[in-house]
């Protein structure tokens, strides 16, 4: 299951063999919370269906979204390093998911210097990753960072007719943007005949040009 998910494409057949054995399937209901700050860390979780909000709460009692959590993704990565959760995730809709178990994987940690140096590489990459996805929310116009999302949905789900993992709305306030501007900006990329929007599908009509619009 877990190798045919991007983030876990270089790691070797091995490793994720693994990874499979030290899994525990979980199944969550829209809106059951997964867990909450100060909540015993169990692992981490890979999202095999469905979708899971990753969120805190500001100093003014306001929620903040980290993550958004769609299928092939992992998240809580660096839990199994950490005594209990900062943050809470809360599944957006019926979702099943892959706990890795904190001691076993701390054990392949601790027990493999080989794959200890993998896991370092990837956790390398998803920083790199992560640092340009901050720049795409903080310097980057709204058709940009709304661009790049439907490239990154498309190479996680390896398709050109995606699946958005959360409604419409929600995902404007992930990307940082009011839902007035995120609707604007989606039907001129359609009328520009880019991509075509129906319901939570987005079919990538050009795929060339999004990734230009990106550059």
């Amino acid at each position: 299951m877990l190798a045919g998910l991007p983030i876990f494409a270089n790691l070797s057949p091995e490793y994720l063999q693994a990874l499979e054995e030290m899994a525990q399937e979980i199944f969550l209901a829209k809106g059951a919370l997964l867990f909450a700050p100060g909540d015993s860390s169990r692992g981490f979780f890979v999202v095999l269906d469905g979708a899971v909000r990753v969120y805190g709460m500001s100093s003014q009692g306001k929620d903040i979204t980290h993550e958004i959590a769609g299928q092939g993704s992992a998240f809580a990565i660096a839990s199994p390093f950490a005594g209990t959760y900062h943050c809470f995730a809360e599944a957006l809709k019926d979702s099943r998911l892959y706990l890795i178990k904190k001691q076993e994987f701390l054990d392949l940690v601790t027990g493999d210097i080989k794959f200890a140096a993998e896991w370092i590489r990837m956790q390398s990459r998803m920083i790199i990753h992560l640092r340009r996805r901050l720049a795409d929310l903080t310097l980057k116009p709204p058709k940009e960072r709304i661009v790049n999302y439907i490239l990154l949905l498309a190479e996680m789900q390896d398709s050109r007719s995606i699946t958005l993992p959360v409604p419409r709305k929600e995902l404007a306030t992930f990307l940082g943007m009011t839902h007035e501007t995120f609707y604007r900006t989606t039907k001129e990329l359609s009328n520009d005949g880019l991509v075509r929007f129906t319901g939570q599908t987005i079919d990538i009509l050009d795929q060339d040009r999004l990734a230009e619009m990106t550059e």
